[in-house]
């Protein structure tokens, strides 16, 4: 019997350091990562931009479709934070990668009021955003729901990845390439 609860006692220790070391990623509850979620959103809803900014921000850096579009739009309209054009668009781009209609058509009528220059830039700001807070490095599964019960796909719902129990990995935000 001592030997078995040894064996426990060590499987249990190896596994809080496994979850402790996911680099890139942050373990929370589940229930805080939705709460940080939903008091962003209203706190957008509410218009209070410096309030929602922070919030979106961490929850579009772990993956999450619309707040990804939303960041891009308060950039774009210095909501919460200065304007700033070529990021907002990076980050609309990336919510796009879901092929959500609203988030698609967003970007390409941002692409349309870009110069070329500019567009070019974006487009190269867009795909580091991909690399860093996209799908595949932030592990998120999204997927297209109905709110209203009709067969139309009017939200996108994206869920972190499981981290054990009550527990998600929800992936940090990465310094800029040049503060690196």
């Amino acid at each position: 019997m001592k030997k078995y609860s040894t064996i426990l006692i060590f499987g249990v220790c190896c596994a809080t350091a496994f979850a402790a070391a996911k680099p890139g990623f942050e373990r929370i509850t589940s229930a805080e990562y939705t709460q940080k979620l939903h008091d962003g959103m209203h706190a957008y809803n509410r218009h209070d931009y410096a309030r929602a900014f922070p919030l979106l921000k961490r929850a579009a850096c772990a993956g999450d479709k619309t707040s990804q579009a939303l960041v891009g739009q308060m950039f774009i309209l210095g909501q919460g934070t200065p304007k700033d054009d070529l990021t907002g668009y990076a980050w609309i781009k990336t919510a796009a990668e879901f092929h959500f209609p609203d988030f698609t058509r967003l970007a390409r009528k941002l692409e349309r009021a870009l110069s070329p220059e500019r567009r070019t830039l974006g487009s190269e700001r867009a795909q580091q955003f991909l690399a860093d807070y996209g799908m595949r490095p932030t592990q998120m599964a999204c997927r297209g729901e109905s709110r209203h019960g009709a067969h139309m796909i009017d939200t996108v719902v994206c869920t972190p990845p499981d981290a054990g129990g009550p527990y998600v990995w929800v992936h940090r935000c990465v310094e800029p390439k040049s503060q690196r």
